[in-house]
């Protein structure tokens, strides 16, 4: 946290874009992001959500190869920009860090291969509840006895998170809130009945 330079990024702008060249990372220290991407049919995918204490952009800093998503800012963002050779170098000297960050790549990319090979299920319910077990996991916190997402999404955005069309996850959240699963509000969702959630997640 003591290297690069603070930066703040306003809601809704880019921190880093998908085809540029890795010349640095960020380190989020407050606020959330969202990764995203675009399918076949040029629609946008959520991949990922993250929040502070994330590092994003690191893959392309390793490999020399362009950026292969785009991370914009939710709400408000506080990071660090910490150039690529800086970053590489302290890498080197740091073993540990070094060892981390390896773990990081390797837990992004299995959570990646689980989601592509994943197998969908006719109920679209057990997918939603799958996914949103993933966000209490990474960006949730304790709040009037339940779990609160933290991150800042929109209806769309948790449609594309999924992915299905937001008429079924309106449908699905309508469903969860109606058996005291899920509380939902303007850009906030909160998991009241953990236990309920996950059994519905191993449902197959």
């Amino acid at each position: 946290m003591t290297l690069g330079s603070p930066q703040r990024v306003r809601p809704r702008k880019p921190v880093l874009a998908v085809g540029k060249a890795g010349v640095d990372v960020v380190v989020l220290q407050q606020g959330h992001v969202k990764v995203t991407s675009t399918d076949h049919e040029a629609r946008q995918v959520i991949l990922d959500v993250g929040g502070p204490g994330d590092i994003y952009g690191e893959a392309a800093v390793i490999s020399g190869r362009p950026r292969m998503a785009d991370v914009i800012a939710l709400d408000e963002v506080v990071l660090r920009r910490i150039d690529a050779q800086t970053f590489r170098r302290f890498l080197l000297e740091n073993p540990a860090a070094n060892y981390e960050t390896s773990a990081l790549l390797s837990e992004r990319l299995w959570n990646a291969q689980r989601e592509r090979t994943n197998t969908r299920t006719p109920d679209m319910v057990v997918q939603i509840a799958r996914r949103l077990l993933y966000l209490v996991d990474v960006c949730a916190s304790p709040h009037d006895g339940g779990w609160s997402v933290d991150a800042p999404l929109t209806q769309e955005e948790q449609a594309a998170f999924i992915p299905v069309s937001r008429g079924t996850l309106a449908k699905a959240l309508k469903r969860l809130r109606s058996q005291h699963v899920i509380r939902t509000g303007r850009r906030s969702l909160t998991v009241i009945d953990i236990e309920q959630l996950q059994s519905l997640a191993e449902m197959t």
